[in-house]
């Protein structure tokens, strides 16, 4: 009887214990942890929270112009997902702007040394560290390829430094395992990923760009560049690419009307902000209520994607190039050169009548360092709108500081 008796408890608790593996299991198969290289971000899916790098214990869930909704255990977003940390560039310093020009070869003259702004102005707006998204799936993307067979690739919307990334990985980064497999020449670089660099995550694994339809999607670590949302408004207005929006003369960025005329336009439109469309395609066009919106949308379902990808910010491939690119460079499976110094990209690393106007080293150096040109394009209206549109989870995690208005 006793021996009966102890059975059935044993029984009772075999059977708890695969009802916890089963629900357990389903738990992570709804958050997609099998097979992430498969994974298919929906094209709507927006991040919520994503952890800052400088909090440590409970966090804040914001919303749009940071309005607290709620908070949450530190790691874990409302959705259930793990949130990433920006890993920062742990002893790594902020040289001057001065040194890092002479490190790319470049003469710095008197004329040139009296341009450079102070080191604390690039402080005040993004830190004295690089920061980058994803470094802890570098493991999986290496153990889920197949060796040598592994690519690494540059993503971003328009205006953010793809060109830039590739040139520099293109010159200081190898596959060893790539070159040995298919010769010397085969680096594993390649100037963009596959689905296409500006093309919504979205479309991976969906569409490929014209000569790269058998590369398979899956061995290729996206390395994403991300930029400080206001100077790259700017330079929206400068080359808007794909983009396409309603400009009076004057105004841009406009986000908001400043002008009865601007008013007018929008109130005969039944619209209160200037909308942008986006052609990827002549079948594939989104539409977004403003820059700051399609900024929202293009970034925040790339941080949302569940497979290995790196985030790194323009500004930090200006002034922590070395440190960046050899991170990249090993998460991929690669190596730096080592048998040469690291090598900047001085010129401008956009090429074509597209890119006309497109900043060297220099040009980029002294205006993206210098904090009074940051905001200087935007009317109160605009900045208002942005500050209270633009994601503070994005701001926060990538360490951009938020303007005062």
């Amino acid at each position: 009887m006793e021996t009966d008796h102890k059975l059935m408890i044993g029984m009772i608790l075999f059977l708890s214990l695969m009802v916890i593996i089963q629900i357990v299991s389903l738990e992570y198969y709804h958050l997609g942890r099998y097979a992430p290289e498969h994974h298919l971000t929906h094209p709507t899916s927006f991040f919520n929270a994503v952890q800052s790098s400088h909090i440590v214990g409970e966090s804040k869930l914001t919303s749009k112009g940071g309005q607290e909704v709620g908070s949450v255990g530190v790691g874990v977003s409302e959705r259930g997902f793990k949130k990433e940390r920006a890993v920062g560039g742990g002893d790594v310093t902020l040289r001057s702007l001065e040194e890092i020009l002479l490190s790319a070869g470049v003469e710095v003259t008197d004329e040139l040394r009296n341009e450079l702004p102070p080191k604390e102005d690039i402080i005040s707006m993004y830190g004295s560290k690089p920061n980058i998204i994803g470094l802890d799936r570098c493991e999986t993307f290496q153990s889920t390829v197949v060796k040598g067979d592994g690519f690494i690739a540059p993503a971003g919307m328009f205006n953010t430094g793809t060109n830039l990334l590739q040139s520099l990985l293109t010159q200081n980064c190898y596959l060893p395992d790539k070159m040995e497999k298919y010769g010397k020449e085969n680096t594993g670089m390649r100037w963009q990923v596959p689905w296409g660099k500006h093309s919504p995550v979205s479309w991976r694994l969906r569409h490929s760009a014209p000569s790269m339809t058998t590369v398979n999607q899956t061995a290729v670590l996206p390395a994403l560049v991300i930029k400080d949302p206001y100077t790259w408004m700017d330079s929206m207005c400068r080359h808007s690419y794909a983009a396409n929006w309603k400009h009076f003369e004057g105004h841009c960025p406009n986000l908001v009307p400043i002008t009865s005329e601007e008013s007018d336009f929008l109130k005969k439109h039944e619209k209160g902000t200037f909308n942008v469309n986006v052609r990827y395609r002549d079948t594939n066009i989104t539409h977004h209520d403003s820059l700051a919106d399609l900024y929202n949308t293009w970034y925040g379902d790339w941080i949302d994607a569940d497979f290995p990808r790196l985030i790194v910010r323009f500004e930090d491939l200006l002034f922590h190039a070395e440190y960046v690119v050899e991170k990249i460079c090993q998460c991929g499976g690669g190596v730096l050169h080592n048998d040469k110094p690291f090598k900047y990209s001085v010129d401008s690393a956009k090429k074509g009548k597209a890119h006309k106007g497109a900043n060297g080293l220099v040009k980029s150096i002294t205006k993206y360092s210098d904090k009074n040109k940051r905001l200087k394009s935007f009317s109160r209206e605009d900045l208002a709108y942005a500050v209270n549109t633009i994601s503070s989870d994005i701001m926060n995690t990538f360490g951009y500081t938020l303007p005062q208005i």
